[in-house]
């Protein structure tokens, strides 16, 4: 793997200065041709970058991919780019649906890749997660439309290999007779405005009263004939079928058994001249100048730094697919819509708009040496979210003889006496993973730089210095990058915000970083010491009753970690004469009729579902409550079964809502409580309780909330 590094700079108005860094040998052949700096200086609002470096390697002739690991003012980010050339001979740009269904309970990313043998993919549209998973914007699969379009954007792949961004305009009619009825959407429940056609691809539509559905047969390529005419619930799960909701059935008498309707739509632009396309949205970029949409999805937390999913389109018409990982404090802390906008400018993007983006944002690839894609991104959920459908890039190369040697890690840093397991893999020269190499290793490196033993490990020397390994196994040779450094910078010590019951064992990690925050292989030369606790020389720490100091030397350096062991409880002063006056009433729509009173030491949050979806009862000024592992609150529910949430806000201004309960059935006092997520970086404040009433109910209550207690890590008060 190619690794291009920066010293720390500094910028001012539109410059950036960087000390020199000498280039580690590489590899040849590794890097495909990619319209990526190898610098990466966003302007502002993008934060300050003071270290990077950036690795890139071939995915498939045409396609290639490149990790920058970035160091800013604001905090740690990992951006993960996926570039393809959609004009490249075998390169094939195509959209995925979930399951191949658009009612479903969605796929993972990496799983599309999987069963359509892309080499690259990332997330698309916007869809109705924990419901019907239906994508919210247009999708076209080869030419076909699979869903009619929104208001917002879409990514264009058209028939000549060209991306463009841009919306859509659907229109449509279904004829009965002399009856005219608009036909508003294309596999969209419940119609909206006229009837909907519903495609064998659509699945089963939910229970929703006062739509009528029709089953149809094909005549002619518009003329149809009515099969069956179903008026209530459950509707037909299979096959072509017409939907009509109660605006639709103004028009007229609805056809019945045996009656023909004749349908015809069209899109702008045709889809005579569409390949693929795929909703998101808003634009961000548009001919090199930033796009502020309000009218975008999540347009009032644009502010907010999230994990963020984006296409971006260069001068020379290359595609990037791009990631930034979010909600990992330690790793990548999310980019707000501003820094977004600025990071795709700075990589070159002319042309950009957003995918559904947060726990959804996910990217996939196929590593170089491997036969299949796999997420190449740190999804910030800490597994893949399923997702409605995706972008995926294909390769139409042959498969042929191997090539050259693949060889992880590559380039190596390592210091002195440190080991290093190698993973060895062959590739063809169209970049397709042939599997592992096998047999006897040879290097050209006398004892004192490096040695590679019988278990595939390579144990590095004492000569300090770069210089190029070349390696071989089963008949292939590599070329690799190796330093052994002197020292390093720092060292880290994981996992993040650890926090063991007394006595309890926990594996403690180490890594190391250069003066360029490249990693530094240190395995078997780090040293270990605890107060408090007792730890091996491997990192298993052993609690005792209190709280720990942990240290760790290697490099020429050391790193303490304080261990917080087991849990103490706090009460949090939230509704006291202090905090009483920060609370106000919001609602969604925004026009409900709900109300926020303190009194007594006590929260009442009172909602009516009959003019909002959910009441909020929020802070004027959050309050922090500092590294909680949890919340708890007394709560005296109204017996309705609505549901209560707490939504908290860390150091970056990342926002996540996380239910306390789903369901307040009793009308006694109850305490109720919540883990706080991990991935909110501290300090934690909260910022908002919310009350979401049943679907069912149509009756006013009150939810009261009162004696809150935060459960901190550590033995000890702070």
């Amino acid at each position: 793997m190619n690794t291009t590094t920066t010293p720390r700079g500094t910028r001012g108005r539109g410059t950036f200065r960087f000390l020199c860094v000498a280039a580690l040998a590489l590899a040849p052949r590794l890097v495909a041709a990619a319209p990526l700096p190898q610098f990466l200086a966003p302007a502002p609002p993008f934060p300050l970058v003071t270290a990077q470096s950036i690795e890139q390697e071939p995915v498939a002739p045409g396609v290639a991919r490149a990790t920058y690991r970035l160091l800013t003012t604001a905090g740690p980010l990992v951006v993960s780019i996926v570039t393809v050339d959609p004009h490249a001979p075998a390169v094939r740009l195509g959209a995925v649906l979930a399951n191949d269904t658009v009612v479903s309970k969605d796929e993972p990313v990496s799983s599309m890749a999987h069963r359509t043998g892309a080499v690259a993919g990332i997330n698309g549209d916007y869809f109705d997660i924990a419901a019907t998973g239906a994508p919210v914007g247009v999708l076209i699969r080869g030419g076909f439309l699979d869903r009619s379009p929104s208001a917002r954007v879409a990514l264009t792949v058209t028939r000549a290999g060209d991306v463009r961004f841009e919306p859509y305009a659907f229109s449509g009619t279904v004829t009965f007779g002399a009856i005219d009825v608009p036909l508003t959407g294309v596999d969209v429940w419940p119609p909206e405005g006229g009837a909907s056609l519903l495609q064998p691809s659509f699945g089963s539509p939910p229970a929703m009263a006062g739509i009528t559905v029709l089953s149809l047969a094909s005549a002619t390529p518009a003329s149809y004939r009515v099969t069956a005419v179903t008026a209530v619930p459950p509707y037909p799960a299979a096959g072509l079928r017409l939907a009509y909701g109660a605006a639709a059935q103004a028009f007229g008498p609805l056809p019945n058994v045996g009656d023909g309707v004749e349908i015809t739509y069209q899109t702008n632009p045709p889809l005579a001249t569409v390949a693929a396309a795929i909703g998101g949205g808003p634009l961000l970029l548009n001919g090199g100048a930033a796009v502020d949409d309000p009218a975008s999805p999540n347009y009032a937390d644009r502010a907010r730094r999230i994990p963020a999913s984006a296409a971006a389109r260069f001068a020379d018409g290359t595609l990037a697919l791009v990631v930034v990982d979010g909600r990992h404090p330690a790793t990548s802390i999310g980019v707000n819509r501003a820094e977004l906008i600025a990071l795709l400018g700075g990589l070159g993007a002319t042309d950009a708009m957003l995918f559904d983006s947060g726990g959804s944002a996910t990217l996939a690839a196929r590593v170089l040496g491997d036969a299949a894609a796999s997420v190449v991104n740190e999804p910030s959920d800490g597994v893949e979210r399923p997702v409605a459908d995706g972008l995926f890039v294909y390769s139409d190369a042959a498969v042929g003889p191997p090539d050259r040697l693949i060889v992880r890690p590559s380039p190596i840093l390592a210091v002195s006496g440190a080991t290093v397991p190698l993973q060895a893999r062959l590739v063809d020269a169209a970049d397709h993973g042939l599997g592992d190499a096998r047999g006897a290793w040879t290097i050209d490196a006398p004892a004192d730089v490096a040695r590679i033993d019988a278990g595939d490990v390579l144990h590095a020397g004492t000569k300090i210095g770069a210089r190029t390994l070349h390696l071989g196994r089963g008949g292939v040779r590599a070329a690799v990058g190796f330093e052994i450094v002197e020292s390093v910078a720092r060292l880290q010590i994981g996992p993040v915000r650890v926090n063991p019951n007394p006595h309890a064992a926990v594996r403690l990690t180490v890594a190391a970083f250069d003066l360029h925050d490249r990693p530094v292989a240190i395995a078997g030369t780090a040293r270990w010491s605890a107060t408090g606790a007792t730890i091996d020389p491997g990192g298993l720490l052993i609690a005792g009753d209190a709280d720990a100091q942990v240290k760790v030397a290697a490099g020429g350096v050391s790193a303490v970690m304080r261990i917080p062991v087991g849990r103490h409880d706090v009460p949090v002063a939230l509704f006291d004469d202090l905090h009483g006056g920060a609370w106000t009433f919001s609602s969604v729509p925004p026009s409900g009729q709900g109300s926020v009173a303190v009194e007594g030491g006590r929260l009442e949050l009172g909602y009516d579902p009959r003019t909002e979806r959910a009441a909020y009862a929020n802070l004027a000024s959050d309050v922090t409550l500092g590294d909680p592992a949890a919340l708890s609150c007394a709560v005296d529910g109204d017996g309705s079964g609505a549901a209560l949430r707490a939504t908290f806000v860390d150091r970056y201004g990342d926002r996540q809502t996380v239910a306390f309960a789903h369901a307040l059935d009793a009308r006694q006092p109850a305490r109720v409580a919540l883990v706080v997520p991990r991935a909110l970086a501290p300090p934690i404040a909260l910022h908002a309780f919310s009350v979401l009433a049943t679907p069912s109910a149509q009756t006013p209550g009150t939810v009261a909330i009162r004696d809150c207690v935060a459960s901190l890590p550590g033995t000890q008060a702070p």
